[in-house]
């Protein structure tokens, strides 16, 4: 058993350790999305606010240096310009490689500067060397980032030992090893991180496709329906009055006006383009001119003001419903009169449509015209409709419109940020507090080798703290009260235990690991059960500061101002990990924004050719008969001629049927289209009977090419039935015509799906069945 791990193990240790090798080399995390911008701009603008915090401390370590002050000026002039330069930075204006690099100067500066090795200078000087060691994985990109701190971490000690040889080489020791401590535990902790938010981006780019492509499907299916509501409410029902005859072709100018009209929402429909040009209001509106229509309530202008809040689709819909509604009037309800009043009621603009004829039960056919020209479009703009009616009462329909935009949902909502915001501040904590225990035993190692100093009890507490954050916040967001005194009562400990390892700042003050016992107070920042949590374990941390450095100042100002120096560090960590925390959420909100901005601009296009291709049909279903008979009927002497009469019925069933195409067909359906214009040009009868279930257009290309073929072969006067329905593995096509003209078609089409077509012959009936399979 033993021997058979062994290989396993080994095998896991050396994939971790290539793992790492590949974390720690030149990286630049690739711009996926918001999140990844996010995490990317946080740590930089955070890491340079740092640097520039650091300065000012700088100033005050050089005016608290043992030495004399006159010399220090140019020193702490040069410290003003590094400030001033990180600021520069800030803005554009500089590379970022210039405050690492003066970083770096200015340490040596320092160092040469300085009286001893207990100077508070250095002292300071040390932890703005440890920030110039983190500084380059955050602010830097590819091989730069890695080679500018690994030249540093040789050019630095060398020029230290140089400049300095009366002062022992413990130091520059300290910052080589430190130094690619930070660096490493640096590049590879951000890799983890990046690695986060590249998978939050991807999500978060799948999603919106998914909704780009769902918002795609809706525009081609809303566009293929209102197209055909628009042929229902315009051609179809002019060519039923004229096939009817009587009163309807009584009024000759009425007539080749109503019929001049149509011809351009033909030839609209044949480009792809809006329907009708009816973006004006209810009053401009063309209505049936069988009937008056009285309009009442308000005024022009003041309804003209209401009609210019709503947006453009919602006041066609508004307008076509309400003139569908006059046109059932003028067929069905047997008046000469319909009364439209518009009127404003709790910020809604109520239009009622009214008439006293003959009413009906109420009940809405389905594929009526009441159905889909006026309930349909209707709950597709978010119009309510409410219908009273009852035979012989007369029929009053009440459109209620609301005069707000709706809010459009975008790809990344508020909690959608909100959520990686989190995970991501969570993960950074809880990797920067591991690692600032991993170098903490790291240092305690390499700063006193074989000694068993109470580093290693700090370090251990670190671990610890960064462990019992992750593990009490892995199903929730905080961790429990208790949890939070511990930790604060841990970091005030770890501080103490990491003073004693030098002596309280007496001995080589300089290996004083001060931000070890700050990982605890991360985790409280950023996991505790309320704001105020880490502001007590804050005040807790920095009176005992106070009184470690009130009781070593008896014995030493110098320890004194160290312990300050190294309080003060933790705190200033704490406080940049809350602008961190700042960062993240302001610039992930903008961040998302902005790519939500652009998503909702691809979306608009994406549906506008996705309606451009429904309105494909349209160019494919032969119009242009109905275009040709509109035109004879315009120019006829007598519009109720038996014979245009009878090419008008003719006509009207076939567009009934195209309209019949469910809109979701949008592939499909302009394939479809094709085969009824050309049964109607042939004399064949066919039936298209399809629910919705679409296909892709190769797919549908292949199918299509079937039901042309089998057309193709069915002779004048026959029927053939065209069914498309869904099934468990996709969709499932069948031919039913006559023998053998349906199999002599299948078999003869090209593609693939003629050659998996099953064919059952029937008496004088063919039966063709073909199964689709669907992509996922």
């Amino acid at each position: 058993m033993t021997t058979s791990r062994r290989p396993a193990v080994a095998r896991r240790v050396g994939a971790l350790a290539r793992d790492l090798v590949r974390r720690a080399a030149p990286f630049t995390p690739a711009d996926k999305g918001w999140a990844t911008r996010t995490l990317a701009d946080a740590v930089r603008r955070v890491f340079l606010t740092a640097t520039i915090v650091a300065q000012l401390v700088m100033l005050g370590g050089v005016l608290a240096s043992s030495g004399p002050l006159a010399p220090l000026l140019p020193l702490l002039a040069a410290h003003a310009t590094l400030l001033v330069a990180t600021l520069v930075v800030q803005s554009g204006r500089l590379p970022t490689w210039v405050p690492v690099v003066g970083v770096y100067v200015l340490f040596v500066a320092d160092w040469t500067a300085s009286e001893s090795m207990n100077d508070p200078l250095l002292f300071a000087s040390c932890w703005m060397m440890n920030l110039g060691g983190a500084t380059p994985s955050f602010v830097l990109r590819g091989r730069l980032a890695l080679l500018l701190p690994a030249i540093g971490s040789v050019v630095v000690p060398t020029a230290m030992v140089l400049l300095r040889p009366d002062l022992p080489a413990t130091l520059p020791v300290a910052v080589f090893v430190t130094h690619w401590a930070i660096m490493l535990g640096t590049r590879i902790g951000q890799t983890y991180l990046y690695d986060f938010a590249g998978r939050a981006d991807e999500e978060a780019a799948a999603a919106q496709r998914e909704r780009a492509e769902a918002a795609s499907q809706e525009a081609a299916s809303r566009a293929s329906a209102e197209d055909a509501r628009v042929l229902h409410d315009t051609v179809i029902n002019t060519l039923a009055a004229l096939a009817s005859g009587g009163a309807a072709v009584s009024d000759v100018d009425a007539v080749r006006q109503r019929c001049a009209r149509d011809i351009a929402t033909v030839a609209a429909l044949q480009h792809g383009a809006e329907p009708v040009a009816d973006d004006g209001g209810l009053r401009a509106a063309a209505y049936d001119g069988r009937v008056r229509v009285h309009h009442h309530g308000l005024p022009s202008d003041e309804l003209s003001r209401l009609e210019a809040g709503l947006p453009p689709a919602r006041l066609r819909a508004l307008r076509r419903a309400t003139t569908e509604l006059v046109q059932n009037a003028a067929k069905h309800a047997g008046v000469d009169e319909v009364e439209v009043r518009a009127e404003e009621r709790a910020g809604r603009l109520v239009v009622t449509v009214a008439d006293d004829g003959v009413g009906f039960d109420g009940r809405v056919a389905q594929a009526g015209g009441l159905a889909t020209s006026v309930l349909a479009r209707a709950r597709e703009a978010g119009i309510e409709v409410d219908l009273d009616t009852a035979p012989g009462a007369g029929t009053r329909a009440t459109l209620t419109v609301p005069l707000t935009r709706r809010a459009s949902s975008g790809p990344s909502t508020g909690d959608d940020i909100a959520r990686v915001v989190r995970v991501l501040r969570r993960n950074a904590c809880l990797l920067l507090s591991a690692g600032i225990a991993i170098v903490g035993f790291y240092l305690a190692i390499a700063n006193h080798p074989g000694e068993a100093t109470p580093e290693y009890l700090m370090a251990t507490l670190a671990a610890l703290g960064a462990a019992l954050g992750w593990q009490t916040t892995r199903h929730r967001d905080t961790m429990p009260a208790w949890v939070a005194v511990t930790l604060s009562v841990a970091a005030a400990t770890a501080f103490v235990l990491s003073a004693a390892a030098v002596d309280y700042g007496r001995e080589d003050p300089v290996l004083w690991q001060a931000i070890g016992a700050v990982g605890l107070l991360l985790v409280i920042a950023e996991l505790g059960p309320r704001p105020s949590a880490v502001l007590w374990a804050g005040a807790l941390y920095a009176g005992t500061v106070v009184a470690v450095a009130v009781a070593v100042g008896r014995s030493s100002g110098e320890a004194e101002t160290i312990t300050l120096i190294a309080g003060g560090t933790g705190l200033g960590l704490v406080a940049a990990w809350r602008r961190f925390q700042n960062a993240l959420g302001a610039i992930g909100t903008r961040a998302a924004s902005d790519q939500q901005a652009r998503w909702t601009a691809r979306t608009r296009i994406a549906e506008r050719r996705a309606a451009d291709r429904a309105r494909a049909r349209w160019r494919d279903a032969g119009l242009n008969r109905s275009l040709q008979l509109l035109e004879a009927v315009r120019t006829a002497s007598d519009p109720g001629d038996p014979a245009l009469r009878e090419q008008c019925a003719v006509e009207e069933a076939y567009l009934r049927q195209l309209t019949l195409l469910h809109p979701d067909l949008v592939h499909v359906g302009q394939w479809f289209a094709r085969a009824l214009n050309d049964a109607h040009d042939s004399g064949v009868r066919l039936v298209v009977r399809a629910g919705g279930t679409d296909l892709p257009a190769d797919l549908a290309a292949d199918l299509g090419d079937v039901v042309l073929s089998a057309v193709a072969e069915t002779p004048t006067g026959a029927d053939l039935t065209v069914t498309l329905f869904p099934d468990p593995v996709g969709a499932r096509m069948t031919l039913v015509g006559a023998h053998p003209h349906v199999a002599t078609g299948v078999r003869s089409a090209p593609g693939s799906l003629a050659a998996r077509a099953e064919v059952l012959s029937v008496g004088n009936q063919d039966v063709a069945e073909i199964l689709l399979d669907i992509p996922a």
